[in-house]
């Protein structure tokens, strides 16, 4: 039986690194430049992780990150974004991405009736077959899930800034 997780926000690092405009992540992907340049306001010790989730629904990869994740969905697509903090002078680039849904989600799946918003997710081991990066079809929350395979991948390579968090499966 396959291992599923979701990537997540590791709250326990305090990155320091502010945006000074969200609007990047407003625009649809298909409707953003191959490169761009995000302005940010940094602290001289700011950490700058391979997951920078400035956006719940559009984190950034890091080079490395995305190196690896593309080689597990090679219809994912990602657009560069450079992210320069000016004082100190430094400069990073990160990739943001369109990343294929799959519909995966059982059954068994529950649902908050207020707002459809999930409660419990549980996949469907049929749908999600064969898949090792994807999000999620048909759920309003924008969750990235990898397979064990690309999970140990990321790990071996002691990528930061995320968190995996087991999901069931049936």
């Amino acid at each position: 039986m396959r291992h599923y997780y979701v990537l997540v926000d590791d709250h326990r690092i305090s990155r320091n690194i502010k945006p000074m405009n969200l609007d990047l992540f407003k625009t649809p992907f298909v409707g953003m430049p191959p490169a761009q340049v995000l302005d940010v306001h940094a602290t001289e010790d700011a950490e700058y992780t391979d997951w920078l989730p400035f956006s719940p629904s559009q984190p950034l990869f890091s080079d490395s990150m995305k190196r690896i994740l593309e080689l597990y969905n090679t219809q994912a697509r990602f657009k560069q974004v450079y992210i320069v903090n000016r004082e100190p002078s430094r400069q990073e680039l990160y990739w943001i991405s369109s990343v294929p849904s799959v519909d995966g989600i059982s059954e068994q799946t529950e649902f908050y009736a207020h707002d459809q918003t999930l409660k419990r997710l549980v996949l469907d081991s049929q749908k999600v077959n064969g898949h090792h990066f994807f999000r999620l079809s048909n759920v309003r929350e924008p969750y990235f899930i990898v397979s064990l395979e690309a999970a140990e991948s990321l790990l071996r390579r002691s990528l930061s800034g995320f968190r995996l968090q087991k999901l069931e499966l049936l």
